[in-house]
């Protein structure tokens, strides 16, 4: 499922090269083969290469390993650990003492205070029963947990019980960090599956011709589910990329100024490197917060740099209902990245303090800036690095596109962010048009042209945008803004206090503010270029 036409992910490697470690490590202590150990060492190497996860694996293997030789006086898995580990530090001497932060990579680098941009990524979202019960089909788990009889039985001489049982708790826990992690789990239940099926090839209660036959059905039990979960997922899945967005890095490429940054959703990020060739905000990997365990003397930046400010930001930036505090903002994020907060940072040693001075200070007049940071606490060279950085100016083109629309919540959420208590979460919704009059969405949004609601509560203005954009009136007391895109078959509904955000303005209404000014537009995919001169 994850490795769809087009698009390639390790993510195959999770399964199939520790399944094979753990043969191979099977194999040589079956035949007492020495030469197996090794390859099942070196096989470890490889996953070691494949997956930054890879201490999980290797964690089990070795515990396992040492539990087994300490019963067992064995000396084929000794020779796997030697070699695993001899291998993977000639690869990367810092890999060993990394192992501790093996089962969690991500929270190495702290988003606090700034909000954690990994929050809306579904997949890293703590599962209930249902999303593990999807996730993994209920035939494997069924099957696999049955499985565990045999193994017990069977296999308590073998080092597959230890590796089993670690492998299953492991992924078990793993769960709570996200449904992202099920792959943990799949590989030990697909083993135990399997001991299932030869446990009823064997039954002796059970006719011999009937065996197979029951053999067969709890193997499509196993499989038959994912096949079709997978399937149903596969049909809603949407690329990506698409000719639309194809034409605006064509765009941005052929008609911007090499430096050009391109500001994008983060989804996009690799994408617009690569096809329009030019530097973007951030990309795929959320600013690379994954490599800042790593940074160290021969990181060319500051170690804090890129880091998660970027997320909030560039959502400020949509958030916002003034236009030219989002060309002030989307301006630092393409002439000087995260400098301007980590020196205020510097000067004041408070991280929400610094990003409340400066989303402050971006609001003010140029010429005063300096002044208004040492009204604020900075010292006079302090207050002028900062003033001196927001006064970069580079070129730079925002995209926006209908895959917005989908993370408006997050958008709204994070780029209203407080600082200094809990942030309040955002009436937002959407939904596609059921009926074409009276006007009624998937989402509970009705208008019969004299009333409009969305679930019993009052709208105050209904936008219809087909073409052109025309504004209907509602309830005045209304706390909620409905925009129709007929064209796109979409409906938001959003808080009224949202209704001039840059976020509707642009994305949903195709309206610059008289700040932006549409360069291109290719379909749902729009190039927006600040209305000045980048070279004043």
């Amino acid at each position: 499922m994850r490795t769809v036409p087009g698009f390639y992910d390790t993510d195959m490697f999770n399964l199939v090269l520790p399944l094979a470690i753990l043969l191979t490590l099977h194999l040589s202590l079956r035949d007492g083969d020495w030469r197996m150990a090794v390859l099942s060492g070196a096989l470890m190497a490889v996953f070691a290469a494949a997956w930054n996860g890879w201490q999980i694996i290797y964690s089990i293997m070795a515990l396992s390993v040492i539990i087994h030789s300490l019963l067992y006086r064995r000396r084929e898995p000794l020779i796997f650990l030697i070699t695993s580990t001899l291998l993977i530090v000639l690869m990367d001497p810092r890999a060993i003492p990394s192992i501790p932060l093996g089962l969690m990579k991500i929270p190495v680098a702290r988003a606090d205070p700034f909000p954690d941009p990994y929050a809306n990524i579904t997949e890293l979202q703590r599962p209930g029963f249902d999303d593990v019960l999807m996730a993994l089909g209920p035939g494997l788990l069924l099957a696999g947990l049955s499985g565990f009889r045999s193994l017990f039985r069977d296999w308590r001489d073998s080092i597959v019980l230890p590796v089993i049982i670690l492998w299953t708790l492991t992924g078990a826990a793993s769960l709570l960090w996200g449904i992202r992690f099920s792959e943990l789990l799949t590989a030990p239940l697909l083993i135990t599956s399997a001991l299932f099926l030869a446990d009823l090839g064997t039954a002796s209660r059970v006719p011999p011709g009937f065996r197979r036959k029951l053999q067969v059905a709890v193997a499509i039990m196993v499989v038959l589910p994912s096949l079709i979960i997978s399937t149903g997922q596969y049909s809603a899945l949407h690329p990506r990329v698409d000719d639309s967005l194809l034409d605006a890095a064509d765009y941005i490429r052929a008609k911007t100024p090499p430096d050009t940054v391109v500001i994008s959703n983060w989804v996009h990020g690799h994408f617009f490197a690569f096809m329009a060739r030019r530097p973007v905000n951030f990309d795929g990997r959320l600013a690379y917060i994954e490599t800042a365990a790593k940074r160290g003397p021969g990181y060319p930046l500051d170690p804090r740099i890129p880091g998660v400010y970027r997320e909030y930001w560039q959502d400020r930036a949509l958030a916002t209902t003034d236009p030219h505090l989002a060309d002030e903002i989307l301006s630092m994020l393409a002439s000087s990245g995260d400098e301007a907060y980590l020196e205020v940072l510097n000067a004041t040693g408070d991280p929400a303090g610094s990003a409340v001075i400066l989303g402050d200070v971006l609001a003010v007049d140029g010429s005063s800036r300096a002044e208004y940071l040492q009204d604020r606490g900075l010292d006079p060279a302090a207050a002028g690095r900062v003033a001196s950085t927001l006064s970069r100016r580079s070129g730079y083109v925002l995209v926006t596109c209908d895959r917005l629309i989908d993370k408006g919540y997050w958008i709204l959420y994070y780029g209203n962010w407080n600082f200094t208590g809990k942030t309040r979460k955002p009436v937002y919704s959407t939904g596609s048009i059921v009926q074409g009059w009276p006007l009624r969405t998937s989402d509970g949004l009705l208008w019969d042209g004299e009333r409009i609601s969305f679930n019993g509560l009052r709208v105050s203005e209904l936008y219809l945008v087909d073409g052109g954009v025309r504004k209907v009136g509602g309830d005045p007391q209304g706390g909620l803004v409905a925009f129709v895109l007929y064209d796109r078959n979409r409906t938001v509904v959003l808080e009224r206090g949202y209704e001039d955000s840059m976020f509707a303005r642009l994305v949903l209404l195709g309206n610059g503010g008289g700040v932006f000014r549409a360069v291109m537009r290719s379909r749902d995919v729009t190039v927006w270029e600040p209305i000045r001169d980048w070279n004043t």
